[in-house]
């Protein structure tokens, strides 16, 4: 069986068995991972507290017909203060769905998971406004995956986007790939405000008009 290292930073961890956890790492070097970690909740196991969810970890395993083994693991960033807080936690989970939805082949991509880990160094920075940094996390995932967005009319009533309000306000729903107008916004999918819509800005997740 081949034996590999990578880093990865895990999405999910189940419990399994008496002591075992199977865990969902997205890998630098292999895409998404499934792997089992064997007696890591036996109170003097080897992993200790190394591979709890979020973690960003240095990772040795060996690969299974269903499921690879992590025999070793070292964190190289915990996340804590996201692990530790309910906001940026739900949009920690928000930010996960979105990284399992579009990038759950096992193809690696370094530009996903070094965005995934710079989602989430922005979030722990963040004492306020959380649902910018899942926006533009999962328009960028979007937008890596091949996905267009839909910036020409909005994705709830069809009205042309240049009908904005007097702030110049729209709002953009990741789930939906597509922009909204204020007046419908509350019918788009978890839709936060951006700025005048039509092109997206890589740096910052909003909708720019582009002139």
């Amino acid at each position: 069986m081949a034996v590999y290292k990578s880093k990865g930073i895990v999405l999910r961890s189940i419990r399994y068995g008496e002591a075992d956890r199977i865990l969902d790492l997205y890998t630098r070097d292999a895409g998404l991972v499934s792997a089992i970690a064997k007696g890591i909740r036996r109170t003097k196991s080897r992993f200790g507290g190394r591979l709890e969810p979020l973690s960003c970890v240095d990772f040795l395993a060996y690969e299974g017909r269903t499921l690879d083994t992590v025999t070793q693991a070292e964190v190289l960033r915990s996340f804590h203060a996201v692990r530790e807080d309910l906001a940026r936690l739900e949009t920690a989970g928000g930010i996960v769905a979105t990284t399992r939805a579009l990038a759950g082949g096992d193809e690696a991509d370094r530009r996903v998971f070094n965005l995934l880990y710079n989602a989430l160094d922005a979030l722990e920075g963040r004492a306020e406004g959380h649902g910018s940094v899942e926006s533009a996390f999962a328009l960028k995932l979007s937008m890596l995956s091949g996905y267009a967005l839909r910036l020409d009319a909005c994705v709830s009533c069809e009205r042309s986007l240049d009908a904005l309000d007097e702030e110049g306000f729209l709002y953009y729903a990741p789930p939906l790939g597509a922009c909204s107008v204020p007046s419908a916004a509350g019918r788009a999918t978890r839709a936060t405000p951006s700025r005048s819509p039509t092109a997206p800005s890589t740096r910052s997740g909003r909708c720019s008009r582009g002139r």
